[in-house]
């Protein structure tokens, strides 16, 4: 067993983002609000692993304990707090976000209402570009089905002492070595399926380099990456959000994006993705944040909070 504590700069909302994860299923992770934690695993020194997360402390005084049913190598325990804290974003200071967004009336309430919230990011590079390329064009519920049905095919898996299974996401090698009739099989769509696929061997065949990404510019990894057949700038933009956690993308494609914008700023009609644009050049150098908090505004309406 291992445990550690991360603390996180404030502030944090675990409710709200315990509250997002439990309308968000998915099999790599096990949500229980009432005691404030989250399972899930994760792969340690080459094998998954179950981790429990559990959020001590306030929206002011956020902490995350951490503890393993296994006992890591040192550089495996290095590996997973590093990852954790990239994914929740622990080290993100939201406090010149809010300042920026308290000068307009329009965000003002945003900050307000939704304070601590913060991205969930993907754990790794790869995961969050198939997940990217699996959302394309395709509602929220269906690309949660296929993204389970691909973490069966060729997820590893592991059982918690409770009996639960968890999944891992599958390495490159694993969804390179697929056949498109596979994906076919799961009702991915023939070009869904032979992107997936394309995208993992160019990664295993060394053609994109991921960690080289991390160190490149946004436009820099825009241009890099939409050589490739399959991915356009949409899909990009989401995986330096998603992936990387970059502070000032704007998906203006994006729908619930522009559902959002309609809702926030009271338009008569959805803005088409030229306006979305237009209105989101305001919001530099936060997009992806405001982006994150007009989506919440989307999903508390749905939610009816």
């Amino acid at each position: 067993m291992f445990t550690s504590v991360i603390d996180v700069i404030p502030p944090y909302s675990f409710e709200r983002l315990l509250k997002r994860l439990e309308t968000h299923p998915d099999d790599q992770l096990r949500v229980e609000p009432v005691s404030r934690t989250l399972k899930r695993a994760f792969r340690i020194d080459g094998r998954p692993q179950v981790v429990t997360l559990r959020f001590v402390g306030g929206v002011e005084q956020p902490r995350i304990e951490v503890q393993t049913e296994a006992s890591p190598t040192p550089a495996g325990q290095s590996e997973l707090l590093n990852t954790i804290r990239h994914m929740f974003s622990a080290d993100v200071d939201l406090a010149p976000l809010y300042t920026w967004m308290g000068e307009d009336e329009k965000l003002r309430p945003l900050a307000d209402r939704f304070r601590g919230l913060r991205f969930l990011l993907d754990a790794d590079l790869f995961q969050a570009m198939v997940r990217t390329i699996i959302g394309q064009q395709v509602n929220l519920a269906f690309a949660a089905a296929l993204t389970r049905r691909l973490l069966h095919l060729c997820g590893e898996s592991v059982m918690d002492r409770d009996g639960h299974r968890y999944y891992v996401f599958p390495k490159a090698e694993a969804i390179a070595a697929l056949q498109v009739e596979q994906l076919r099989a799961l009702q991915y769509s023939q070009r869904k399926a032979e992107y997936i696929i394309d995208f993992a061997r160019a990664v295993v065949d060394e053609k994109i380099k991921l960690d080289r990404l991390q160190q490149m510019p946004d436009e820099d990894v825009i241009n890099e990456l939409t050589k490739l057949r399959g991915v356009g700038r949409w899909t990009v933009e989401c995986l330096l959000m998603f992936g990387m956690g970059r502070p000032d993308l704007l998906p203006a494609a994006d729908i619930g994006l522009r559902n959002g914008i309609q809702l926030v700023y009271g338009l008569p009609k959805r803005p088409d993705e030229q306006e979305t644009r237009r209105i989101g050049e305001s919001w530099r150098p936060w997009r992806s944040y405001v982006s994150l908090y007009v989506w919440e505004a989307v999903g508390a309406a749905k939610r009816k909070e």
